[in-house]
């Protein structure tokens, strides 16, 4: 006989920013990881004279919850009672979900573990209470909470020892914003990066499928080590983009940073598995995010063998905005950014690409990202932005989408900040304003400033190759301000790059 359990944190996000204090959020992310931990289950198991080894009850990690398996119902219902009720007291703010079901062995193991997912999700649509009582007089309150909360005794805790949080040699990590490298008259943001691994439930799908004939313990050693992979590579991505940093900084290349002593500008939020959360000081959150997803891409599953695409959502948020919402922004750009990269699926199977979509934020607080979008339509009905851009994609995507192409915005963005394309600042950001009047106007502002050499720069040498057939012959190249887009809209091609000319560092 054998019985499976499924436990999962519920209201991650809100759980994980109920604070408005950097240092507060990592260490309720730093909780999750706890509760979910084999060692914390072995602590809590042996305190209860339950029997417990890693190797035989647990079954996988990952994509948000952990499965175990008991060998009989008495064991399975003892230690869910004693880890919900050690969770209850020890982290009473965190919504834990438990399901426990019998293992059909006339049933493929996929079909078991698909039983025990569809059985969690009926429990979590009946919770008994989707509200919390406000408060019972004896939390503690404090203006960076969103709400009040219990206070727990830390001697009441169990011991649990995170894995130490990794930093390039010679720095330490930020504790708050401030110290990500904020400059007084230069720049108050930051940027939260949300950034998700495509098709993981595909692939996870795919092995069922394959393995769908193996006896339990092979499927679930084969499960086991994707999962393991899975967080193993992401991690190291995320190593390895903190590591370029920290070149650069060595480098004297981020010298505009105004880094407090040897802090690193960087900081974990979530790391687990293919989810994962960071943020850095926000001139360089775009590229943060572009180094890792390129870092990940060059990496393959141990278990199937298969490379990795993801997607990215960048929140430039002021420093003293609210944090939580700078995560659910950045939530919905990553969202945008897979909509996108799933707009070049065919029938038979869907596209390979990897993209990144970004927002800043100046201070109005809208709740959809279409919203905001709208905040970025033309008097002409044309589109101000071009993103979410691709950073990589398989060659027949790629040629589809010649205009929305990272590596453009890139060059085009790193030109005007060298003088590459030699105009006024100013005149550059008043461009924007006539950019928003339409197509007509924004011509007219260019003639008017004499920058129209702007739209020959901007659109012949980065947007398209130059057509050699056109060169003294009279005829002239191409200049445009706007271009048509994959899906069909026209798109400003400055824009973007204007817009974070002042919170973009290369």
């Amino acid at each position: 006989m054998r019985y499976l359990m499924i436990l999962e944190v519920s209201q991650k996000q809100a759980y994980i920013f109920a604070s408005t204090k950097l240092k507060d959020n990592i260490a309720n992310s730093e909780s999750i990881c706890q509760v979910t931990d084999p060692g914390y289950f072995r602590e809590i198991a042996a305190g209860a004279g339950i029997p417990f080894c890693q190797e035989d009850n647990l079954v996988y990690s990952g994509g948000g919850h952990t499965v175990l398996e008991f060998a009989s119902e008495k064991t399975a219902k003892a230690f869910a009672f004693h880890i919900s009720q050690t969770v209850r007291r020890e982290f009473p703010e965190m919504e834990l979900f438990i399901k426990t079901i019998q293992y059909n062995d006339a049933e493929e193991p996929g079909q078991n573990l698909k039983r025990l997912s569809e059985a969690l999700e009926a429990k979590k649509s009946v919770r008994a209470a989707s509200f919390h009582q406000g408060t019972f007089g004896v939390e503690r309150m404090d203006a960076t909470l969103r709400k009040a909360i219990c206070t727990v005794e830390e001697d009441n805790r169990i011991s649990w020892e995170p894995i130490p949080e990794y930093v390039p040699e010679g720095y330490s990590v930020p504790k708050q914003f401030d110290d990500l490298g904020n400059a007084k008259n230069e720049s108050s943001f930051v940027a939260v990066i949300h950034i998700d691994g495509n098709a993981m439930g595909k692939r996870v799908e795919k092995i069922r499928r394959e393995n769908r004939t193996k006896p339990w313990a092979e499927y679930k050693d084969i499960l086991r080590k994707f999962s393991k992979s899975v967080d193993d590579d992401f991690k190291e991505a995320y190593k390895e983009m903190l590591d370029r940093i920290a070149q650069n900084l060595k480098n004297r290349k981020l010298t505009a940073l105004k880094l407090q002593g040897n802090t690193f500008p960087v900081r974990k939020i979530i790391l687990a598995g293919d989810d994962v959360c960071f943020v850095t000081e926000g001139r360089i959150g775009l590229e943060a995010a572009r180094i890792f997803i390129e870092q990940l891409g060059s990496k393959t599953n141990k278990q199937d063998h298969q490379g990795y695409t993801a997607c990215a959502g960048v929140a430039i948020v002021h420093k003293k905005y609210p944090f939580y919402k700078a995560y659910e922004t950045a939530e919905m750009l990553c969202s945008n950014a897979k909509k996108y990269v799933a707009s070049f699926s065919h029938e038979q199977r869907d596209a390979s690409a990897s993209a990144i979509d970004w927002h800043i934020e100046l201070g109005v607080m809208l709740e959809s990202l279409s919203e905001m979008r709208k905040q970025y339509e033309t008097a002409d009905g044309k589109q101000l932005e071009l993103r979410p851009y691709l950073l990589s994609a398989e060659e027949e995507i790629w040629d589809r989408e010649k205009i929305r192409r990272y590596e453009n915005f890139r060059t085009l963005v790193t030109n005007l900040q060298s003088d590459q394309i030699a105009y006024a600042r100013g005149k550059i950001k008043e461009f924007c304003a006539a950019l928003k009047e339409g197509e007509q106007t924004a011509w007219y502002y260019m003639k008017n400033n004499l920058m129209d050499e702007l739209a020959l720069v901007g659109f012949a040498d980065i947007y398209e190759e130059v057509k050699n057939d056109r060169l003294f012959t009279g005829r002239g190249l191409d200049r445009k301000i706007f271009a048509q887009t994959a899906d069909g809209k026209d798109r400003a091609l400055f824009f973007d790059a204007i817009e974070m000319l002042d919170t973009y560092i290369s």
